[in-house]
Parts: structure tokens; sequence; C-alpha cells
């Protein structure tokens, strides 16, 4: 087979985020799995994020050097949370299935599709061009649906969500990361079994391998103001879902004594304003000055100096696809408290473990108890050294290649065949079906002279 990997996830936004880590360190495995397996493998990535093609292509090529690379060029901008993109946005999911129909696949795989795409130039779609491939994509949640009433108020993010989703179900194939995430594409999507499958997920191998010799704790317990003894959160965002209000409202219930021993230490990337926000949030709460800790964007080797170096991780998320913060925590040997609720628990493993995340006493009681419990954490600790040898890139990889060959197995038995470059519809056929879409935005002469140039330059493919 030929299999073309959608791997914009590590480009985006989203690289700095779980989705991201998750994304490379699958697209490492199943590429030398398929490769194995005697397949064609061509990378696809989007000129949109120029910078990071190299080192997405680079880190990828290392790993795996029998692959071939090449990037689809689209309008710009396109971001969908900008209505003046409309047209674009649509110009853009067209050329995008153009180009990827231009490499004659047998199957394609799309990193993600949800998740990107409202505030930058990713660009994701399935059936939109009428010219089908087979495509698998890696489901990871569906937390706005389920969560409509935080996420999704009547306007234009539920319109593009639910237009989104409606992508996902012309997907033949959903890599669902967890049993939970699958059971949820089942239920709200009403997918059929067959076409769900849980591959789970595990850990980035630089978080169990990194040399104790490479370590630097000390310098980043100054570099970022910790005292020895801290809980530690990395919630890959502020979100609702991520609860941090009632992590702090916890945190600040303990006795003053144990705060002062003990600091909440925040380690995500800050928006404009979010660091204020928060800090005025802890003065709300009690909280005095350097009791709370907020550090802003931090890199794996020092998020994984972190984990080694708290007294315990503590994750309070109300809804994750499958929470692989925990685990990297674990990996690097650190004690895990977590919530009981959604895909966390498959992830942690132990009821001890886990709290009621909407619960303020409840996680209270936790936290007081992890901090004070001498023979609670030597469990969570001797836990940590066992949970994350249940999970492996190596077999999530398998149960995807598995799914993904049976699929087209189905679907070559049943007599599809790839459609070939000569039957691709062309430039004007194209803008015509952009005529009939019902966008409302009239496109300008310059967007229709980029749509050309794209269309001219995706059709040359460009491997790189």
């Amino acid at each position: 087979m030929r299999i073309v990997l959608d791997l914009q996830a590590c480009q985006s936004a989203s690289r700095f985020r779980g989705i991201g880590r998750y994304s490379m360190s699958f697209a490492t495995e199943m590429v030398r799995q398929l490769v194995s397996r005697k397949h064609d493998v061509i990378v696809l990535l989007n000129e949109n994020f120029l910078d990071m093609i190299g080192p997405v292509s680079t880190n990828l090529q290392n790993q795996v050097p029998d692959i071939c690379f090449t990037s689809f060029r689209v309008p710009t901008p396109c971001a969908a949370g900008n209505p003046e993109n409309g047209w674009r946005l649509r110009a853009a999911e067209l050329l995008r299935e153009h180009s990827i129909a231009c490499l004659e696949p047998d199957f394609v795989h799309v990193s993600t599709l949800l998740a990107d795409g409202w505030g930058d130039d990713t660009v994701a779609s399935v059936g939109e061009l009428g010219v089908s491939f087979p495509t698998a994509l890696t489901h990871y949640d569906l937390i706005p649906l389920v969560m409509a009433d935080v996420y999704m108020p009547e306007g234009p993010f539920r319109a593009h969500y639910l237009r989104k989703l409606e992508s996902v179900k012309q997907a033949d194939l959903l890599l669902a990361i967890s049993e939970y995430s699958r059971q949820e594409a089942l239920k709200w999507l009403e997918r059929s079994e067959d076409s769900v499958v849980n591959i789970s997920s595990a850990v980035n191998s630089d978080f169990a391998e990194q040399s104790e010799s490479l370590s630097d704790i000390d310098g980043v317990m100054a570099r970022y103001e910790l005292r020895p003894g801290f809980l530690l959160y990395a919630p890959g965002g502020f979100d609702f879902r991520k609860n941090l209000n009632r992590l702090i409202e916890a945190y600040a219930s303990l006795p003053a004594t144990l705060r002062e021993q003990h600091q909440l230490v925040i380690a995500s990337k800050l928006c404009d304003g979010q660091r204020e926000a928060w800090l005025r949030k802890a003065g709300d709460c009690g909280l005095v000055e350097g009791e709370m800790v907020l550090t802003d964007y931090v890199p794996d080797y020092d998020l994984i100096d972190m984990y080694r170096a708290c007294h315990a991780y503590v994750f309070p998320s109300l809804h994750e696809g499958f929470g692989l913060p925990v685990l990297e925590a674990m990996s690097c040997g650190a004690a895990v408290i977590a919530s009981d609720c959604t895909s966390i628990p498959e992830a942690v493993g132990l009821p001890e473990a886990l709290f009621n995340p909407r619960s303020v006493e409840s996680i209270a009681e936790k936290l007081q108890r992890v901090l004070t419990d001498t023979e609670f954490l030597a469990r969570l600790k001797a836990h940590a050294k066992i949970q994350p040898s249940k999970f492996s890139w190596v077999r999530s990889a398998e149960v995807a290649v598995a799914a993904i060959e049976k699929k087209h197995h189905e679907l070559a038995s049943g007599g599809y065949v790839p459609a070939s470059r000569s039957e691709l519809p062309s430039c004007d056929s194209l803008i015509r079906m952009l005529e009939k879409s019902g966008c409302d935005v009239v496109p300008t002469e310059n967007d229709i002279r980029q749509f050309r140039e794209c269309y001219t330059a995706n059709y040359g493919i460009r491997y790189l």
C-alpha cells in the first residue's frame, strides 16, 4: 500500500500540547512498522507552517530513513475563526484533498482533524473533494460536543465544529486513543463497532530514558523559583475542563503549614492576560506570593526534571481523551493522584489514587493525604514503576496498522480502486465547486490567483 500520513499536528500549536506529542511519537512507530511491512510511506506537511517542516521531517527521518516527505500549499489566511476567511477555508480544504489525491494513496492517516484550524491555518477535511480515498483519523475526544454547554454556545465556533464533525463521520476508520474515547465515538457519532478501534497510548521515550546524568534538577528549581516538596500540574492549557479553579481552591483549603512546605506549581504555556487572571484567583482564595507558581511554557527536558523533583503530580482534569501527562509523570517516578472520570482511570490504573474532580473537598482530601501519609505516597511511587510499562507505542502502532490493513482489504475486496491523477477535477472545476458551496464570502482576484498558484504547485508534487 501507499500510505499518506498528514502530520500537521506536529507543526501547529498542537505541538505544544498532548496532541502534538502523541502525534509525533505514534507516527514514528507507525512509520517504522509500515516500512517493515513493505508499505510505501509519504508524510504530508503544510507549507503554512514552513518553519516546522524541517524539524518534523528531520526528527522522523532520523528514526526511519526510508520515507518520503511532501507538502501542500493553500491560500492564506484561512483560519476558521475569522469569518472573512470563509472562501479561503473552503478553497484550502479542496486543495489539500486534491493534493493528497494527486499522490494516489491507498490509505490516508490524519493526525488531527478537530483540534486545529479555528485559530490557525491548519487545514483538514474528509470527503469535500468528491474523490474518495480511504481515511483513518486519530480520534482523541469529543469534548466540545460532550461539554457543549461550556464549549459550544450558539455562534460561529459551534457551526465550525459541527461541520468538522461531518468530516469525522466520513472517515473510514477512527483510531481512538483510549477505550473511553472509543465508546464516546460509538455513542455520539453513531459509528459501527468495527469502524472505531482502541489503539491506546504510551509515553514518549524521552520521559523514560533521559539519563540521570543529563538531569539539571537544581538548575530547574532555580530557574522556575521552585522549592523542594512542590506539587505539580502540567495541564497543557487553561481551559475550563483543566479544572484549575477547583484545584486552586482545594490547595488553598489546606493548612497553611502544608502550603508553606509544598508549593503548587502550574507548568503550562500562558497566553496574554492569563498570569494576571490566575494570580488574582490565587489571591482571592487567600494564597500568598510564592505559594502558587505559574511557570509559562516548559520544554520537555525541564518538565522531566520537574516530574522527578515534585512531591506528587496532581491531575484534576474533568475530561480527557487519555490523560498522557499521568503516564509521563509516572515514567519519571512521580507519585500521581488524579480525577476519577472519563479516560483518566485507564491511564492511572490505581483506584485509591483517584478523586472526584468536581468536588473541592475530594481534591483537598487527596492532596492532604499525599502530603502527609507516607505509606500512601510510597504505594503511589511503587505503582509508578509498573503502570507505564503496560502501554507501548509499538502495541499502539501494531493495532493501528493492522486495522488499516484490514480496512484496506475490505475496501479492495469490494472493488475500491484509487482514483488516478488523470481523473481528478481540474482547477476550473474546483473553482466552480466553490461557487456552488454556499459560502457567503466573495473571493477577491488575489484569492483566485492564489488558488490557481496553489493548485499548480500541489499538482506538481514536490518531494522534500
